[in-house]
């Protein structure tokens, strides 16, 4: 008895230790419930159980809070819509100056946000919200009232035709949407408060964009790097109730020219091995291609994540 207990005590011990000993990281993402905070997640689980790291997730009022941040060194990584990372490195609308300390990981699924209604509401396409009431401002989150004006571009309609209700991001907007301030919900699909608003409201339902060249060219003229994804109703995918057009971009996990290339290469080792396990956590990671880590894009790579890469043929990319 006494020697199990002793060794029941050194195993609790040991693993104490080494918990103590392991490095901790941090992934910011934008608040619980949003698309980014769900694949950081489903990253850290992974990590932190297959390498001698602890990752955490860093839930953050929105991007212009920690992009900066990350930049100077001030966070470890962080989860990133390609549209985004190319203002920021390049320092265009909503970033001042130009973030050249950014660096890419892991392309990790097409991020497709898009603006929903409830379910008995009269709009059924985007042209239909002209007059209503839709989030704006978006103060710690800017880049998403530029994704708003992309979505009614593609209808031919401006923020000008709609009345708008500031919020300062987008949780707080889906707020506002439960408790029935605005008329429109713009949150990314397959994010968990899509799920919560719904059941405050009755039921949401997804307005699909119009895949027509000449609207899907007003809305390149917005964000040039969004990409048609044609979407069906499946359990993922909850407020999809017909066969729909969404805009897609590739969201990424980042970091900073300066993170150990060490801990680079065991992150980037760790989501590529466990596709599995984060898809378990976080469901639209069913998306995840080990084949497509690697794309070209705004930023440069990482040299940890290039070691790793090149390891398995993937480097360099060639889409």
């Amino acid at each position: 008895m006494y020697v199990k207990s002793t060794l029941t005590a050194l195993a609790i011990a040991s693993l104490v230790a080494t918990t103590g000993n392991a490095q901790t990281v941090g992934v910011a993402a934008s608040g619980q419930g949003s698309f980014t905070y769900g694949a950081a997640s489903a990253i850290a689980k992974v990590v932190s159980e297959n390498t001698d790291l602890q990752m955490r997730v860093q839930p953050t009022g929105g991007s212009n809070i920690w992009v900066p941040q990350l930049n100077a060194q001030a966070k470890d990584f962080g989860m990133l819509a390609t549209y985004e990372t190319w203002l920021a490195n390049r320092g265009r609308l909503i970033y001042k100056k130009k973030h050249e300390n950014l660096r890419a990981v892991s392309v990790m699924a097409p991020l497709t946000p898009g603006l929903f209604v409830r379910k008995d509401s009269p709009y059924k396409k985007i042209g239909d919200l002209k007059g209503a009431r839709v989030s704006s401002g978006f103060t710690t989150q800017k880049v998403i009232a530029e994704v708003i004006k992309g979505h009614l571009a593609n209808a031919g309609l401006t923020y000008d035709d709609v009345k708008k209700v500031p919020a300062p991001n987008v949780v707080r907007a889906a707020g506002d949407f439960a408790q029935g301030k605005t008329d429109a919900l713009f949150f990314a699909l397959g994010s968990g408060k899509i799920l919560q608003a719904s059941a405050k409201v009755g039921g949401v339902r997804f307005l699909s964009l119009d895949p027509s060249p000449e609207a899907w060219k007003r809305l390149q003229g917005v964000i040039p790097m969004a990409y048609q994804m044609h979407v069906k109703p499946a359990k993922r995918f909850h407020g999809v109730t017909a066969p729909s057009t969404a805009m897609a971009y590739d969201l990424l996990i980042i970091t900073h020219a300066n993170q150990s290339a060490d801990v680079v290469y065991k992150v980037t080792k760790a989501m590529h091995g466990n596709k599995k396990d984060m898809a378990a956590v976080f469901p639209v990671l069913k998306q995840f291609s080990q084949k497509k880590m690697a794309k070209k894009g705004p930023l440069s790579y990482h040299p940890g994540a290039i070691k790793f890469y090149r390891e398995k043929g993937l480097w360099p990319p060639k889409n």
